[in-house]
């Protein structure tokens, strides 16, 4: 999980890379394209779009909260 501290140190554009690599590991799971989709690996999708789903709402908690 994100810490605030370390959120805070990074730079805007560190900050939104960040985001954007999650946002684009998200629609590759939703689409299919994911590196574990149609793999042995596929059932750990489902913890990794709920763990990707903390990441983002944290990061737009962090950015609400500043």
């Amino acid at each position: 999980m994100l810490d605030e501290n370390i959120w805070e140190q990074l730079s805007d554009d560190e900050k939104f890379l960040e985001l954007q690599t999650h946002l684009n590991s998200m629609l590759s799971i939703k689409q299919g394209t994911h590196e574990l989709s149609a793999s042995r690996e596929q059932g750990k999708l489902a913890f990794l779009r709920k763990e990707l789903e903390e990441k983002i709402f944290k990061i737009i908690e962090l950015e609400n909260a500043t």
